[in-house]
C-alpha cells in the first residue's frame, strides 16, 4: 500500500496551498502587472517578492483554470519572513469566489494524489 506524506510548512495561512499546473497556469494581475501565482489556497496565494511591497494592500484579479469568470477583490501582503516570496491574503471575498478557490484546490490536490499512485495495467491477479 503507498502511502501519501504531507509536509506543511508554517506559513500563516489557514488553508492548504496548492501548486497550479505549470501548463495550465493561474493568470494574475496585480498592481498593474501581469504573473503566475506559484501556489495558492482558498486563503491566498505567494509570488516572488521582487513583484510587490510587503505590507501593504493591492487589488488584484485572477483567471483560475476551472472558472467561468475572472475572480477579483482586494489582497494584503504579509510581510517577509526571511524568504524570498510573499504571501497574499485575500481579503472579504465573496462566498461564490471562495467556492471557486476550494474547487480549484480540490481538483489540484486529486491531480497530485493522482500522480502518486503507480499505474496499473488493468489486471488484478
Amino acid at each position: 500500500m503507498n502511502e501519501i506524506v504531507v509536509k506543511a510548512v508554517a506559513s500563516g495561512r489557514t488553508a492548504y496551498p496548492v501548486v497550479p499546473d505549470p501548463d495550465d497556469p493561474i493568470i494574475l494581475q496585480i498592481d498593474g502587472k501581469l504573473m503566475r501565482v506559484l501556489d495558492i489556497s482558498a486563503s491566498g496565494f505567494t509570488l516572488p517578492a521582487d513583484i510587490i511591497t510587503s505590507g501593504r494592500r493591492y487589488p488584484f484579479s485572477m483567471d483560475l483554470p476551472t472558472a467561468g469568470r475572472a475572480i477579483s477583490g482586494y489582497v494584503d501582503i504579509l510581510p517577509a519572513e526571511g524568504k524570498n516570496d510573499l504571501q497574499c491574503r485575500f481579503v472579504n471575498l465573496l462566498s461564490e469566489e471562495q467556492d471557486v478557490l476550494h474547487q480549484y484546490a480540490l481538483i489540484r490536490q486529486k491531480v497530485a494524489i493522482r500522480s502518486l499512485r503507480p499505474a496499473t495495467s488493468g489486471n488484478s491477479y
